[in-house]
């Protein structure tokens, strides 16, 4: 864009004005002239009241030449202000006649453009190939648009056939739904006719049905009663039989045992091929006797005799939360068997005080049975059994203990007890014999050797509570934690934990306590690793016991043959009797399952009737067949109701209706799209036919097309140049506004700097301690100069004038302030700058006249004039008022007005030069 801002090349422009007759030499002077006699003349000179405080060394300087430095500072910047403005004005003046001959050339260059556009349509208008090219296309748009209208009314001609086929179709569908209304009726009537008889024969068949049945239901239920008795019977024989059997088999076992083993020792207890020492612990017998049951599941036949558990059932985990019990599968054979053992060997082996619980020895065993069961379980499984170090053990006692307490997996317990965090899983168990589950019937049916059922009763609360017991109390938390939570509970986890190559140290601890008078324990399970110490693994003790050899008795020769003979023939003999038994109970067994089977699907037959109801059955059975057969022949001719044929009638004219519709449309159809091919092909000859009309306008157009870009270019090259002048314009104007308010401004300055100047009235109180001690002196450089004059494009507000910064605090009668003083060169000055004080700030130094609202003069002061020790160019303040400053330097001469006036006579002179010279210059031009 272009640059209209440039002040220097103004300035050259003004120059050149003058140039003519070298008349430009005198108008500079003539400027300087009344320049310099306008800025002395407006000078204000300063009197001897109006002297600011002196320097440090005691005496008082005069301010005069200082304010007319600062006015002249004012004045010049006021000056480059006007001149800015002066010169923005002649520019804008240039923008503003630049953008009227812009205008003017505007509305030509529009004219230029409207012409050559008149010229390009009148071209066209006159060229004879143009005009032929628009009459084909006219006459081909023609025929277009008539060949429009004949798809038009093809199409609607369609449309109306699909109303019309709409409309068949529906008469169609009516008609249909007549015929169905029409059957249905006669189908009605049919039935209804046909319906009372048919229901009354049928009633009577049922009814006769029905009282057969029941008759020969009645004499199946007969015999199945009679047969059942005779099974009942049977049965109990063979139960009795198999029962005495049972108890001759024990006792030919109990004579066997005694001859082999011998019982001269009174704590010996042999049944079933097992012996038990009862004045040693469970875990030694286990051991030494190999007492371990293998198995945690039995069927019929499988058990050996042995009760300590030595492994513990683990659902799979496909299953891991369906939990069977141990004695699942046990036949009763077995029940009594276990019964008898438990009776004989497992209530008189390591008993335990109800009252005072284990002591150290069982609750060692105890954990040693419970891990070793654990450890069997893990090594099922592929993994590495747990060791169980004597320090481990007693750790878990303690956190055993801590546990009863605070039942919670506390992390403060836990290190307490092992000294680090651990895997652990809590339980508790109860201690009453009653709460062994076995499932057999009442002790009392055992003892009598009777067959036991599928109940599930406890033993007596007055059983002795044996270790035995205790091992199953405990197997009931354990179990719940393997096998209750799923294929990844915790407690399961923590049990069967892999630990790869490693034997990770693990114990159990036990804490008794009291729960409702009933004694019950705290069972803890913990481990965190391999062993960290050297103390010896309890695990090894049940393979210690085993070292020791098998618990036997003094050898002593003991005959029961005859007995076992004895026992033997009536074995023989009952095995006989509970053949033919067992043959008879089969055989009617069998006859009542067939009787069973007869009555759950009895049948009719006729010859379960009387004679007479035998009579009535067949005549109903006769009325029933006549009436189905004359209904089937009504329903197969149903078509040939008269209703219906109407229907029918009706429906096939609906059909041909419909069928001529749809050959209708077919037609239209055909018609329509011959219509709109031949729309297609004129649709092509008028696009063939405009492309050769805008050939024939664009060749005709082809001069007259130029010149009219030609003069839109030159009309877009104008309005641009417009829209530049116009910002161009809006910029200068800114320019004079922003530089009017630096000027306002400066102008502001100087009105002020004059009032102050004005010479206050004498104050008759004259200090005479100053007096003869004022030498006037130069003011040193000031630094607040009005600004520099800036680009008037952007002209930057003059900081010649700073304002007071205690307004605060301004007295009643206030003064403006005077050129701050530099705070380098300790001259005092009012309001604000250095050595100010507010008139109440020390009531020491105030004077009598109205110092608490009129501003005060802090003079420095020598040591001599204070009477003080202190010397130095510093000094010391002295305080007191304008008027009483200005009173006491009354009596100094008047300086500066003389040389001012002097200054501005000259400055007239050198104008009045100028102007003469001027004026010469100008008529010689002329």
């Amino acid at each position: 864009m272009k640059n209209y801002n440039n002040f220097d090349a103004i300035a050259k422009e003004h120059k050149k004005l003058y140039k003519s007759g070298k008349t430009w030499i005198a108008a500079t002077l003539m400027t300087v002239g009344l320049a310099g006699g306008a800025m002395l003349s407006g000078t204000t000179t300063a009197n001897a009241d109006e002297v600011t405080p002196v320097q440090s060394a005691g005496t008082i300087q005069t301010n005069q030449k200082a304010t007319d430095t600062e006015l002249a500072n004012a004045q010049s910047d006021a000056q480059k202000q006007q001149s800015t403005i002066d010169s923005a004005n002649t520019q804008l003046k240039d923008q503003q006649n630049q953008l009227s001959e812009a205008q003017g050339q505007q509305s030509s260059a529009q004219q230029e453009l409207d012409q050559a556009k008149q010229a390009q349509q009148a071209a066209t208008q006159n060229d004879p190939a143009v005009k032929q090219a628009q009459a084909d296309v006219k006459q081909a748009q023609q025929q277009v648009d008539n060949q429009q209208q004949v798809v038009n009314d093809a199409q609607t001609a369609v449309n109306n056939d699909s109303q019309n086929i709409q409309s068949a179709t529906s008469a169609v569908s009516q008609a249909s739904q007549v015929v169905d209304q029409a059957r249905q009726t006669a189908t009605d009537a049919i039935n209804q006719a046909a319906a009372q008889q048919a229901n009354e024969a049928q009633n009577k068949i049922d009814q006769l049905e029905s009282q057969g049945k029941a008759q020969a239901s009645q004499n199946l239920d007969n015999q199945i009663n009679n047969v059942n008795g005779q099974v009942t019977d049977v049965q109990n024989n063979v139960n009795n039989t198999n029962s005495k059997i049972n108890d001759l088999q024990g006792q030919v076992k109990d004579l066997q045992d005694q001859e082999n083993q011998g019982n001269t020792d009174p704590n010996l207890v042999h049944l079933n091929g097992q012996t038990v020492d009862t004045s040693k612990s469970l875990l030694e017998n286990a051991a030494r006797n190999n007492l371990w049951k293998k198995t945690t599941y039995v069927s019929d036949g499988d058990w050996d005799g042995k009760f300590v558990p030595e492994n513990i059932f683990v659902t799979p985990d496909e299953d891991a939360d369906s939990f069977a019990t141990a004695n699942d599968g046990y036949s009763k054979t077995q029940l009594l068997q276990e019964w008898k053992l438990y009776e004989t060997i497992a209530r008189k082996t390591d008993i335990v005080n109800k009252q005072s619980g284990m002591t150290d020895a069982q609750m060692e065993e105890l954990a040693i049975l419970l891990m070793n069961q654990i450890n069997h379980a893990r090594q099922q499984r592929g993994l590495k059994p747990f060791v169980m170090t004597e320090q481990k053990y007693q750790q878990a006692q303690v956190r055993a203990k801590l546990s009863a307490s605070r039942w919670s997996h506390n992390e403060d317990d836990i290190l307490t007890a092992f000294g680090r965090d651990q895997y652990e899983n809590l339980g508790s168990f109860d201690t009453n014999p009653a709460n062994i589950q076995w499932g057999w019937d009442s002790r009392e049916a055992l003892d009598k050797g009777e067959n036991p059922t599928d109940a599930y009763v406890g033993t007596d609360d007055n059983d002795p509570l044996t270790m035995f017991a205790i091992l199953m109390d405990a197997d009931e938390p354990v179990n719940d934690m393997l096998n209750n939570e799923g294929a990844h509970g915790g407690h399961r986890e923590n049990f069967l934990e892999d630990t790869g190559d490693l034997n990770y140290d693990a114990a159990f601890g036990f804490a008794p306590y009291m729960d409702n008078g009933e004694l019950r324990y705290y069972l803890t399970f913990d481990y965190d690793g391999p062993a960290r110490n050297n103390t010896p693994n309890m695990m090894d003790r049940i393979a210690q016991y085993q070292a020791m050899g098998p618990i036997t008795g003094d050898s002593h020769v003991v005959d029961n043959s005859a007995k076992i003979n004895d026992l033997n023939n009536q074995i023989a003999n009952l095995q006989n009797t509970l053949s033919s038994q067992t043959s008879k109970l089969q055989s009617l067994q069998s006859q009542l399952q067939n009787l069973q089977a007869q009555k759950a699907n009895v049948q009719f037959d006729l010859n379960q009737l009387s004679s007479d109801q035998q009579t009535e059955y067949n005549n109903a059975k006769d009325t029933l067949n006549t009436v189905n057969d004359w209904k089937q022949g009504q329903l197969s001719n149903l078509d040939s109701n008269s209703n219906v044929q109407d229907a029918l009638n009706k429906l096939r004219s609906a059909k041909s209706n419909l069928e001529s519709a749809k050959q209708i449309q077919s037609e239209d159809e055909a018609k329509l799209q011959q219509a709109k091919d031949g729309l297609t092909g004129l649709n092509q000859v008028l696009v063939t036919k405009q492309s050769a009309l805008d050939n024939a306008e664009q060749k005709a157009n082809a001069s007259a097309n130029q010149a009219v870009k030609d003069a839109q270019k030159k009309l877009d090259t104008i309005n641009g140049k417009i829209a530049d002048l116009q910002n161009a314009i809006v910029t200068t104007k800114a320019t004079i506004n922003n530089t009017q308010a630096q000027l306002d401004k400066d102008n502001q300055k100087i009105a002020d700097i004059k009032n102050n100047q004005k010479p206050a009235k004498s104050d008759t109180g004259k200090n005479e301690g100053n007096k003869g001690t004022t030498t006037p002196t130069d003011p040193s450089k000031d630094d607040n100069k009005g600004s520099e004059t800036t680009n008037p494009t952007n002209p930057a507000k003059s900081d010649t004038g700073k304002k007071d910064d205690n307004q605060g605090t301004t007295p009643v009668e206030p003064s403006n302030p005077t050129t701050p003083a530099q705070p380098d060169t300790g001259n005092a000055s009012i309001s604000g700058q250095a050595g100010y004080k507010p008139a109440t700030s020390d009531k020491s130094s105030e004077v009598s006249d109205n110092t608490d609202t009129k501003p005060t003069i802090v003079l420095p002061t020598t040591d001599k004039e204070n009477n003080s020790a202190v010397s130095g160019a510093q000094g010391q303040n002295t305080t007191m008022t304008r008027e009483q400053y200005k009173a006491q330097q009354a009596a100094l001469p008047q300086t500066g007005n003389e040389n001012s006036k002097a200054v501005v006579a000259l400055g007239v002179l050198a104008g009045m030069f100028g102007l003469g010279i001027a004026a010469k210059g100008k008529k010689n031009f002329n």
